[in-house]
């Protein structure tokens, strides 16, 4: 079985996006190769949820409860303002692009978009509504043009949704990011992401429910899984053969299982911590290595994870605070405040980067979508991170990171964050970054994950 690097290919279609955004310039073809080389590469929320649909158990690790961090000094009354004038910003950027079909491009003035984005725009819509930013009529627009759209795009191969559309008309693109009637492949994992708003938007809206099932129900689901895991599949932009890999990391892997396992999809293994990993230390604290290689340890699926679903096991609790740790105790050596996440940064020569806690052997590294690590490549302060952590597990660092982020904010959207060294703006406003700020703003304002409707009191 061929191992995917990284969480998807759509990442280097992603870094092309920026690049044409007016943010930095760079040819399509160097994104395209790229992906390409990939293809072939190795590849409180502690609340445990009661999922709507019966999943097998998951396999743990008995991991150590990272020490208790220091509290939020801040007022709950100077939090909740933040985060909601932050959450009036990214939902300014979400409501400004979003187009007639419901979608929303990834990144600012480049019309296109992944499954993955599709799911952070519903993702946005339903935290907006929760924040009283746009009313329950308003909310239920949304949902319905994208779900419209997403019963009525072309598949790929009449089997998955393809890996990219046009946010401006729903059609189908190849690699060249023109109309297409035959696609470019799809990603197991951001099918995925989709698969869990799905449920989360069924699970809240009754009236929704047989509409988000027909739309899981377009896709063959046994094509994208293999073995318990998931598989994905990319057509070649220089050979034209069609090539199936394994895709998933630790975190990634676990998380995007959890939405296959929402609609009774056959991923086990996936979702078995236990086959792929290994316990290693990083900065005091113990995470767990992927012994395929190629890990991909980074705040974002921890996060998503809690915000959506919860954190329903020891394993999944004690690991995702442990990140958090870990990135802490990288401030306390450096003095370098520290959230990594993955993102699109307007910098050569890829354009969009994973910061990782932890990959092959090395702490705190950066990353292309290749899996090439150098020092020369840039850090930053992952908006992302900031925000869900704090939403999450409020400390007194999770409010530093958020004032260090904050200057990523113009008031009409959000940037992925702040370099660390001059802690300006990263200037690339996205989908993404919106999506999980909202996220983070409405999860602290309801109590709990958004796969409880209703969330107890106190």
């Amino acid at each position: 079985m061929q191992l995917n690097f990284q969480r998807s290919l759509t990442a280097a279609f992603v870094a092309t996006l920026v690049a044409q955004s007016g943010a930095c310039s760079s040819s399509r073809s160097s994104a395209q190769d790229t992906a390409d080389r990939r293809v072939a590469a190795p590849g409180s929320a502690s609340q445990s949820p009661a999922s709507p649909t019966a999943a097998p158990a998951r396999a743990q690790f008995d991991l150590p409860a990272p020490a208790p961090m220091q509290p939020v000094t801040a007022s709950a009354a100077e939090q909740d303002a933040f985060m909601l004038q932050s959450a009036k910003s990214a939902w300014n950027y979400v409501a400004r692009e979003t187009t007639k079909h419901g979608f929303v491009g990834a990144t600012k003035s480049y019309p296109y978009l992944t499954i993955w984005d599709i799911a952070s725009g519903m993702a946005s819509a339903y935290s907006a509504r929760e924040l009283g930013l746009i009313s329950k009529q308003e909310y239920k627009q949304y949902v319905d043009r994208t779900l419209s759209s997403l019963q009525t795009i072309k598949l790929y191969d009449y089997q998955a949704f393809n890996r990219m559309y046009g946010a401006l008309d729903g059609a189908m693109v190849d690699h060249n990011a023109k109309p297409s009637t035959r696609g470019m492949g799809f990603s197991a994992l951001d099918h995925g992401r989709l698969f869990i708003w799905l449920k989360l938007v069924a699970n809240d809206d009754p009236e929704f429910a047989p509409r988000a099932k027909a739309i899981v129900d377009r896709v063959n689901k046994e094509r994208m899984t293999s073995g318990g895991y998931m598989q994905g599949e990319s057509i070649s932009a220089k050979t034209d053969e069609v090539q199936k890999y394994q895709e998933g990391r630790v975190g990634y892997e676990q998380y995007a299982a959890e939405g296959y396992a929402l609609w009774t999809a056959p991923v086990s293994n996936a979702r078995n911590w236990m086959l792929n990993a290994k316990p290693v230390t990083v900065f005091g604290q113990t995470l767990l290595a992927d012994t395929r290689g190629g890990d991909v340890m980074t705040s974002e699926p921890f996060v998503m994870m809690g915000l959506e679903l919860g954190w329903p096991d020891a394993t999944w609790r004690n690991l995702s605070l442990a990140v958090l740790a870990a990135q802490e105790e990288r401030y306390k050596r450096t003095g370098i405040v520290t959230m990594v996440s993955e993102d699109a940064i307007p910098v050569p020569p890829t354009y969009f980067y994973y910061y990782l806690l932890y990959s092959d052997g090395k702490p705190f590294v950066v990353s292309t979508v290749s899996g090439v690590v150098s020092d020369t490549f840039p850090r930053w302060v992952s908006a992302k991170a900031a925000f869900g952590y704090h939403a999450l597990s409020p400390t007194d660092y999770t409010w530093r990171a958020l004032q260090t982020v904050k200057y990523a904010s113009t008031g009409a959207g959000w940037s992925a964050g702040v370099y660390e060294g001059t802690k300006k703006s990263t200037s690339t406003y996205n989908l993404n970054t919106a999506a999980l700020v909202l996220e983070s703003a409405a999860y602290r304002k309801r109590g709990c994950a958004f796969i409880v409707r209703t969330c107890p009191k106190g």
